[in-house]
């Protein structure tokens, strides 16, 4: 039975269901340290920062839909925090974060490392609030864990130092036991159904775009894509529903997509939005009917205009639509953007063979190899684009990044998390140099735990995407470069292992002991840093300003911050 607060702390999240908590111990915590030190239910993860922690956490929600749980001490430790929960509020994962406090009766008074921690999280939480003795403990945890489980985000409680050591009051018998209230049943009207049906079926060309709302609504959403012919796209968090080979999908859509999958989506007479929220409205096609299916009413229609609006659950709402609409015998445009894939896909496979490792060539060998039901961890930037073009998905593999906040630094820590919460798969983790440097000391974490996965590191020595966007912005890049370590070496010093690549016929046996090795595993791989990726939709403002930056860039001097 509970003796101090903080015990309780400790029981509540067991009972819950709660395994470990990421983090970094700090004085207003100590107690909180002792309890999780005196009971094995819950584990207690040290991590080298606690950014570092909340994006384990995020990662480790994302991969199985359940509360995770990451902690900070007062001031420096709660504000490390935020970067990652921002990952998981943006994209509607349930994390609690617990973070110690000065004692209460120093609130306010100016203390050394006192902010005002409610107000720090008042945007990132879903709830968000502070225990201020132990009768409203109880109440205060059980509302955070159902709002963070409820509606999918962040919950924050702020706890002071001194109420965690105060003895724990009598569990209430009317204590909530963690069961959380029915969904509600959101549906379309069936006049809605059919209205989105008839449009569909006026259209001689329908194009699908699908995101992470499709999850679970995978058969429905390709028996109504081949019903209407339909060339399929996807998100690039919704990557893996589907296996990339499959016949009916065309890549992403975006800047980071496949031309073939935009292509489909310009020249289609009507769209069907499925669970997705993509916000880049230059990608949607002019002036064609919009059908969007999305649990969040809220969202229907946010980015563009729609014709029907079909709110509720997809796996409940394609059936329906599925028997509204009448079967195409025409699929000549489905046929025509498969051939077109085709022949983007041929292209990809045939990058230049100048002894150079070509990113995508990289990406491609890597998933290759990689076993069926491995989990890739990708990190923002060139090493997303060439993932969502260039991995193919298979099996039960996952494909995990920060997909709607876009943050670096997410790939290694994201690893560790989901390594905690899925040991027997294997998990890689995809990154550029500049997002494997920003966290690079939670390596040591993965060796303290002995966590054997895998990191693949696209070292080409800058910021390689910002360049782009300068270039885009018709400017010569600058302030990019990097002065990398012997990344290899490094590992090793941390206790894990590693090999340099940097040609093709490298990356299968690199990848392989990799995947055997018992302790973390570094693969350098040194690629061509001249690939340009080509956005799979140029207007004339990207060509123009593209030759901009050309120019600029022959006739701008020398820069010491280049050198």
């Amino acid at each position: 039975m509970a003796r101090t607060v903080s015990d309780r702390i400790v029981e509540f999240l067991a009972e819950r269901g709660v395994e470990r908590i990421f983090g970094i111990p700090g004085d207003t915590i100590d107690s909180l340290m002792e309890s999780l030190r005196k009971q094995k239910a819950v584990h207690f993860v040290v991590m080298r920062h606690e950014e570092a922690g909340a994006f384990a956490a995020s990662a480790q929600a994302k991969l199985t839909g359940h509360l995770s749980v990451c902690v900070g001490c007062q001031g420096p430790g709660a504000i490390h925090l935020l970067n990652g929960l921002y990952d998981a509020a943006l994209d509607r994962v349930p994390v609690l974060a617990i973070t110690g406090q000065i004692p209460r009766d120093e609130l306010g008074t100016g203390m050394p490392q006192e902010i005002d921690q409610l107000r720090l999280f008042g945007d990132v939480a879903v709830y968000n609030a502070e225990v201020r003795s132990p009768e409203n403990l109880e109440p205060v945890l059980s509302r955070a864990v159902r709002e963070a489980q409820v509606r999918k985000g962040v919950a924050h409680v702020s706890i002071p130092s001194d109420v965690m050591r105060l003895p724990a009051t009598p569990r209430p018998s009317s204590a909530e036991e963690g069961v959380l209230p029915a969904r509600p049943m959101v549906r379309p009207l069936p006049d809605e159904i059919r209205r989105a049906a008839e449009i569909l079926d006026r259209a001689s060309r329908v194009a699908i775009l699908y995101g992470e709302g499709a999850r679970r609504a995978e058969a429905p959403l390709v028996a109504l894509a081949w019903r209407l012919g339909a060339p399929l796209v996807h998100t690039t968090r919704s990557k893996d529903l589907l296996p990339s080979r499959h016949p009916s999908l065309m890549g992403g859509i975006g800047l980071m997509g496949s031309r073939t999958a935009n292509h489909a989506v310009q020249s289609c007479e009507a769209l069907l939005v499925v669970g997705s929220d993509f916000a880049f409205r230059e990608y949607y096609p002019e002036s064609v009917p919009v059908v969007q299916v999305d649990l969040d009413p809220a969202r229907i229609g946010r980015r563009v205009p729609v014709a029907v609006g079909l709110p509720g659950e997809a796996r409940e709402v394609l059936p329906a639509l599925l028997e509204n609409v009448h079967e195409r015998t025409d699929r000549s445009f489905l046929e025509r953007m498969r051939r077109e894939r085709e022949q983007e896909i041929a292209r990809h496979l045939a990058v230049r063979d100048d002894g150079l490792l070509h990113p995508g060539e990289l990406t491609r060998l890597v998933g290759e190899s990689a076993p069926e039901d491995a989990v890739f961890l990708v990190d923002s930037g060139t090493v997303t684009v060439w993932a969502n073009n260039y991995l193919d998905i298979r099996g039960s593999q996952r494909f995990l990044w920060s997909a709607n906040l876009g943050s670096l630094g997410f790939a290694l820590p994201a690893a560790i998390g989901v390594k905690f919460a899925a040991r027997t798969r294997p998990v890689v983790a995809l990154t550029g140099d500049g997002g494997f440097g920003m966290l690079l000391g939670d390596l040591a974490t993965a060796v303290r735990y002995r966590l054997p996965l895998v990191v693949v590191v696209y070292d080409n020595g800058s910021y390689q995407f910002i360049e782009y966007e300068e270039e885009a912005e018709g400017n010569p890049v600058f302030g990019t470069k990097l002065t990398n370590p012997d990344f290899v070496a490094l590992a090793r010093s941390f206790g894990a292992d590693g090999v340099t690549v940097s040609h093709p016929e490298e990356v299968a046996g690199a990848l392989e002991a990799a995947l055997a090795s018992p302790v973390p595993f570094v693969i350098d791989a040194r690629v061509n840093p001249r690939e340009l990726y080509i956005p799979p939709l140029l207007t004339p403002r990207m060509v123009v300003a593209f030759a901009r930056s050309q120019i600029r860039s022959f006739f701008a001097p020398p820069s010491e911050a280049e050198g």
